[in-house]
Formats: structure tokens, C-alpha cells, sequence
């Protein structure tokens, strides 16, 4: 199930060898007031951890009070398996500029910034109010602000336990200065007066550039839901359709992908095999977020077992005689396909990261200087245990 629990969950509603590289004689990880280059400790965060990425994996599982380093994901703490929805895992990974982002489901929001000498420093952004009783998006750039949007998911709760308050604000950003996520005004969900009982229930970017939402209203004895769209979410909105935003979630094609990014999708479609359906998330700057590629059609109504790859796409000097980008696609189970491409010589290859014990998948993976974050998550159906992330260095 992994990264696309919410594009499965949303289908099916609408219906009813190991990765080394060169090794650090250093110490791989440090406490927090370990001196590293590159790296303050004072400003708008303390490092939880300074990490040195090298050959071997460093593993880390998401703890009550965050990641708490562990020896592998076979060790992790008997977290008791609960909806996606409820469960404390990574909703996404979020590049923006030198830093990686990733949105935290009933917690916060990780940072990995990388520093000199290869370091990496991992905060953890937690004991957010009005964050844990909701199911967090994945992450996406407003006006250059990591954001996510929060929301209620009530179709797991325990009709005898009365739901929580719609968030407000349901938006909530990682902005400069500041050391914990602001509630952000966004224009656009203006649409949707809270005042009236309306919230926002859904918000994701369609393939023709504009975004698209669902307002909610829960109030009384027959529920309402309306729908809009804006092309800039700091301007106003405008009425859609229940249909127009279902085709909001209809895939880019490998041909509308940039060029090495298709080449490497490409390449790892082929692997997936015969009577599979693949399906990639790829997070990058350039996207705002995460985007959906498939192979034209996506034909998710046929047979065939419905194949989730995640990844990533950095782009530098686009254009230029000196660009340069770097791709990867992880299958669930570790294999992948990585690419460079620098002053025009492409470049790919496979890889395989570190094997995971039964019920265990990668969800999701991120790039922050030369480490790759590769999310993990102990899975059975829609419910999920223990779930963490693992550091290495990149190929």
C-alpha cells in the first residue's frame, strides 16, 4: 500500500544485493550537542541527531516523542497496528532548497539539512498543538513554505468516541523564524467558511496546473460537499465538479516527465514485470510536491496488482550547458533504478537497498545532500505499525 494509501483509498471509495557506497571513519551518529561543520544548534532548531551517511543503513523508528534511532526495523517497538489514517508515519518527503521535509501523520514535521564534511542534522518539529488528532496530507510548497494540509478522516473512528473539532487552520506551514508550524490564510480555501460548518476535506494539484478542493460540511442530518478549484492558492477560487476533481488525480504519462526521470521510470516499469500495474510518486522542487506518473492508460479497473514505486527528481541550471539532475525510483520491497545526468551524459543504474523483515515495505525516499531517506512502514491492509526511516549514502 505504502505512499499511495491515499490515491488506492480514494480509487476504492470512488468505486464503493544491498546499496553500499564509501564508508566515514567518523562516528555515524552524534549526540546533540556534538559539534559538526556546517551545522548550528542555536536559531530555529536544535539537531535531534547529527548523522554521517556512509555504507552502512541507519535506522530510525518514529517514536511517541520522534525518531528514536534503532538497530534495524526488526527491532522496532511493538507499536500496536492501526489505520493508516491514525497511525504515526510519514505522510511525504518535501525538497526544498538544501533541505528535505517530511510530514509527520499525528506528530509534525522532520528536517534533514545537510552540512559540511558530509553531515546531515535531523530535527524533529513535534508537540505541535491541534496536530495530533488529524491525518496529515502529504507536504507541498506554498508561496516557497512547506505546508500540509490537516484534516479529519472519520471513516476509522470509533462511532462511540465524539470526534474532534475541524482544524483550524487546516493548513499549517514551516515558516522562517519561527519554531514550530503557523496555521497559513490561504485565499483560496476561502470558499469554505468554517464559521458555517464547512472544512476542508481534500486538496491536491491537477494535471492542467490548477489546485483542487472539497469542502465538507458534517452538520445536520444530511451531509454536504461542494467543490472548487483556484489556479494560485493565494488567490480566490472558483466553483468545479465532483468530476473535475476526480480527474485531478489522473497521473502524468512517462512522456510528460522530464527527461531523465522518464528514462529512470522507464526503466523500473519494465522490472515491475507482466499483469502489474505500476505507479510512481515522485517528490521534487520542481513540482511543489509530489506527482504521480503511470505508464498511458492507468487502468486501474483491470486485472493486475496495482505496483507502488516512490522517488524523487532534482533539477539544477535547467537548460544550461551545465546542467544537471539526479532521479531515483524505489520499489516497495528495496530494488531500484537511480540516474545523473551532468553536461549532458546520462546516466543508470539498479540498486538494492537493505532487505526488511515480513510486512515491511518502503513507502517513500528523499534526497538531502548525498544521504538518501528511504521511509519504512510494517504493513497489514489498511493498518500500520511500526514505521520509521533509514539514512544511507546515495548511489
Amino acid at each position: 500500500m505504502g505512499l499511495f494509501r491515499g490515491y488506492r483509498w480514494m480509487i476504492w471509495a470512488l468505486a464503493a544485493g544491498q546499496l553500499y557506497c564509501s564508508c566515514s571513519p567518523k562516528p555515524p551518529l552524534q549526540p546533540e550537542a556534538a559539534p559538526a561543520p556546517g551545522i548550528s544548534a542555536s536559531g530555529q532548531w536544535t539537531p535531534r541527531a547529527l548523522i554521517k551517511p556512509g555504507e552502512t543503513p541507519l535506522w530510525f523508528e518514529l517514536g511517541r516523542e520522534g525518531p528514536v534511532r534503532i538497530n534495524s526495523p526488526g527491532e522496532a517497538s511493538l507499536t500496536p497496528f492501526e489505520p493508516w489514517a491514525l497511525a504515526r508515519l510519514i505522510t511525504g518527503l518535501l525538497p526544498q532548497e538544501s533541505r528535505l521535509i517530511g510530514a509527520v501523520n499525528r506528530m509534525g514535521f522532520l528536517v534533514f539539512t545537510p552540512g559540511e564534511e558530509g553531515y546531515l542534522a535531523l530535527y524533529a518539529v513535534t508537540d505541535v498543538p491541534g496536530w495530533e488528532p488529524y491525518t496529515a496530507a502529504s507536504p507541498f510548497l506554498y508561496r516557497e513554505t512547506p505546508a500540509v494540509l490537516l484534516y479529519r478522516n472519520d471513516f476509522f473512528a470509533d462511532p462511540a468516541d465524539p470526534p474532534a473539532a475541524p482544524p483550524d487552520p487546516p493548513v499549517r506551514g514551516l515558516v522562517t523564524g519561527s519554531s514550530r508550524p503557523v496555521g497559513l490564510a490561504l485565499p483560496a480555501l476561502g470558499n469554505i467558511p468554517p464559521g458555517e460548518g464547512w472544512e476542508v476535506g481534500a486538496l491536491r494539484r491537477g494535471k492542467d496546473g490548477y489546485w483542487y478542493y472539497r469542502g465538507d460540511k458534517r452538520r445536520g442530518d444530511k451531509p454536504e460537499r461542494a467543490y472548487f478549484r483556484s489556479r494560485d492558492l493565494s488567490g480566490p477560487g472558483e466553483a468545479s465538479s465532483a468530476g473535475a476533481f476526480r480527474s485531478a488525480s489522473v497521473p502524468f504519462s512517462l512522456k510528460e516527465a522530464p527527461a531523465l526521470l522518464g528514462q529512470i521510470l522507464e526503466e523500473a516499469f519494465r522490472l515491475s514485470g507482466p499483469g502489474r500495474i505500476p505507479l510512481a510518486a515522485v517528490s521534487s522542487a520542481a513540482f511543489g510536491g509530489i506527482r504521480y506518473f503511470a505508464e498511458t492508460p492507468l487502468r486501474i479497473g483491470e486485472d493486475g496488482e496495482l505496483v507502488e514505486l516512490a522517488g524523487y527528481y532534482t533539477a539544477e541550471d535547467a537548460g544550461g550547458p551545465s546542467a544537471s539532475s539526479r532521479g531515483l525510483a524505489l520499489f516497495p520491497g528495496g530494488k531500484g533504478i537511480y540516474g545523473n545526468l551532468r553536461e549532458g551524459a546520462v546516466v543508470t543504474g539498479a540498486f538494492t537497498l537493505p532487505g526488511l523483515p515480513e510486512k515491511f515495505v518502503y513507502t517513500g525516499a528523499g534526497l538531502s545532500g548525498s544521504a538518501l531517506i528511504a521511509l519504512w512502514e510494517e504493513q497489514e491492509d489498511l493498518h500500520v505499525g511500526a514505521a520509521g526511516f533509514m539514512v544511507i549514502k546515495a548511489p
